[in-house]
């Protein structure tokens, strides 16, 4: 059964990041862009930011259990001809390093420069560059290359892939990232890999066959996911992104983390369709909190009627383990 209600409310009450962590995250983007852009070794290279990421991509979800979640934001820079391109984020580095706020939580990453904020997120600092022979770029820090991206056009297909499948795509990427954190462990799998993998799954033509493929959360959940089990070979796949950029996002990750994530797909695909078809609502609450955990519940001021109750002794989904992932 699709029990929308217990969706809705799980979505809202667990998944979704709340709209004041939200605000939090654009006060301290603007701090940040500010005293960059005011630095007096860098102000005058920095003149812009964007959004980047699950932020732009409205992918975020809301952090338990002490967690932090994390945003992602473009900090547009003019091209440097004496720098090389790890030069960028060496410079947006030292400028918050040296700043007494931010020495402690500023981290030199290989894409971006990190700035921690305890208990609560990351933020995660990408320099950006259009540069003299037109090409967009942010930076690999460890080759010391730059790396070929078109931020605008990722962000606009996946607005088009969510369009597609009626609003669900995204709040699916959410359920699917709070498995990966906090029921499944395949950790090692990034966002952006999720992102591709669960978008490119959505097609038009399968709406044509059944205009009710994604017609609201859970169906859209099964159908993606036995989509991409269905997809998965046996081999790290190419993985093209999706802005047309002549990027292949296989290289951000490995064979045994790929494994572990076509294991749990797998598994998630086959709890979830149990759960869908099953004829009894108080048997399906049971199969989706075996997915999902206790938190799948209605809230307690819902008018709705709640099927039985049903206490942590509900039957886990298997775990496949596989390298670190596991």
């Amino acid at each position: 059964m699709k029990l929308l209600p217990y969706f809705d409310a799980f979505m809202q009450d667990i998944v979704n990041i709340n709209d004041s962590r939200l605000r939090d995250l654009g006060d301290r983007v603007e701090t940040l862009y500010g005293l960059l852009s005011k630095d007096g070794d860098i102000g005058a290279t920095v003149y812009a930011k964007k959004p980047q990421g699950s932020w732009a991509h409205q992918t975020i979800i809301k952090p338990t259990d002490g967690n932090e979640f994390d945003a992602d934001f473009l900090l547009v820079m003019r091209e440097q001809s004496h720098w090389p391109p790890r030069d960028y984020i060496n410079h947006v580095y030292t400028a918050l390093h040296k700043h007494g706020t931010y020495a402690d939580k500023t981290q030199k990453k290989n894409r971006c420069v990190r700035v921690v904020y305890a208990n609560d997120c990351h933020v995660d600092i990408v320099p950006f560059l259009h540069l003299s022979d037109g090409r967009q770029v942010i930076v690999n820090h460890d080759t010391d290359q730059w790396e070929a991206t078109h931020p605008d056009k990722f962000t606009a297909w996946i607005k088009g892939q969510d369009t597609i499948a009626q609003g669900n795509l995204r709040r699916v990427i959410r359920l699917t990232k709070y498995l990966r954190d906090y029921r499944m462990n395949f950790k090692r799998t990034k966002s952006v890999i999720l992102t591709v993998l669960l978008g490119n799954r959505v097609e038009a033509s399968k709406k044509t066959i059944n205009p009710s493929y994604y017609s609201d959360l859970p169906t859209t959940f099964v159908h993606i996911f036995e989509d991409l089990s269905r997809w998965m070979p046996p081999q790290i796949p190419h993985l093209p992104d999706p802005s047309g950029k002549d990027n292949d996002f296989n290289h951000r990750w490995d064979q045994s983390s790929y494994d572990n994530l076509r294991q749990k797909v797998q598994i998630i695909a086959g709890c979830a369709r149990a759960a869908l078809n099953s004829e009894s609502s108080d048997e399906s609450l049971k199969q989706w909190q075996a997915l999902f955990g206790d938190d799948f519940k209605l809230p307690t001021t819902s008018g709705a009627v709640p099927v039985a109750t049903v206490t942590s002794t509900n039957p886990k989904i298997p775990t496949v383990r596989s390298g670190r992932d596991g």
